[in-house]
């Protein structure tokens, strides 16, 4: 009896065990933050200079600017699972496909991937910023044995550097067009977009979903030089309430075509 009892609490202690494995497997399915400068420990204790993480994306830009960046994580296990953290030293952090946000950090928001592009605007003061990240590839198994993490840089903190530089154009002057983040995003209801523009002419701003297609014209026709707002309502060009997802916010003037991202969450 004794021993059968022994056996019984092996094997549940064994359930248990691997019950707490996959709750933390899962948890990390969804992102997690904190990690960036501490490591995805929870896949080994060591970063492993078999993958590389590389952050793609300009590193001098204007105040208030609005840019893409791409984390990627290469090498490493077989497969195409993953995940990253990375966290901005200021300025604004908009989600991607793929990411979410939390605060002044972006995590992957599904482990389907080992590319990330998001968005982040400038700080209104010129200096320097940066980003720190962790990337991490998955060999898919139900342990983390196979997996394998490590900084961006190779070393904890290692920064990606960008120099936010005013001679670039501060927005509001005339030298320089602008779109500024929607506020608030996400949004539900209703965003106010505000632009300026470097000259007088022709312009246009609308709102793209994923595939470029234009769902909503805000404005269109000869403006003045400098800046104004336009208001989005979430109705698109046919007056019907859009569904959620990610879209994009787009000033054309001229030559120039600048693009922002909005999250439209119900």
């Amino acid at each position: 009896m004794t021993t059968n009892r022994s056996l019984v609490r092996g094997a549940a202690a064994a359930v248990l065990a691997v019950a707490l494995v996959t709750s933390a497997l899962l948890a990390d399915s969804s992102g997690r933050t904190g990690r960036s400068s501490t490591g995805c420990t929870c896949h080994g204790s060591t970063p492993s200079a078999s993958l590389t993480v590389t952050i793609s994306g300009p590193q001098t830009v204007a105040p208030l600017s609005t840019h893409d960046y791409t984390v990627s994580a290469s090498g490493g296990p077989s497969g195409t699972l993953g995940g990253f953290n990375l966290k901005a030293s200021a300025g604004t952090l908009v989600a991607g496909t793929g990411n979410r946000v939390s605060g002044s950090e972006v995590t992957h928001s599904n482990r389907n991937s080992r590319s990330w592009t998001f968005s982040w605007t400038a700080p209104a003061t010129s200096g320097a910023q940066s980003f720190v990240a962790v990337g991490l590839g998955c060999d898919g198994n139900s342990g983390t044995g196979g997996d394998a993490w490590n900084y961006y840089g190779g070393g904890a903190n290692t920064a990606f550097s960008i120099d936010v530089n005013a001679s670039l154009g501060v927005p509001g002057t005339p030298a320089s067009s602008w779109l500024a983040p929607p506020v608030p995003n996400p949004c539900r209801r209703e965003a106010q977009i505000e632009f300026s523009l470097a000259s007088a002419g022709s312009a246009r701003v609308e709102v793209l979903d994923l595939s470029g297609r234009r769902v909503a014209t805000l404005v269109a026709g000869a403006l003045p030089a400098g800046r104004r707002s336009a208001r989005w309502d979430r109705r698109g060009d046919n007056g019907s309430r859009v569904a959620s997802g990610l879209y994009f916010i787009r000033l054309v003037s001229g030559s120039e075509s600048i693009t922002t991202r909005l999250l439209v969450v119900d």
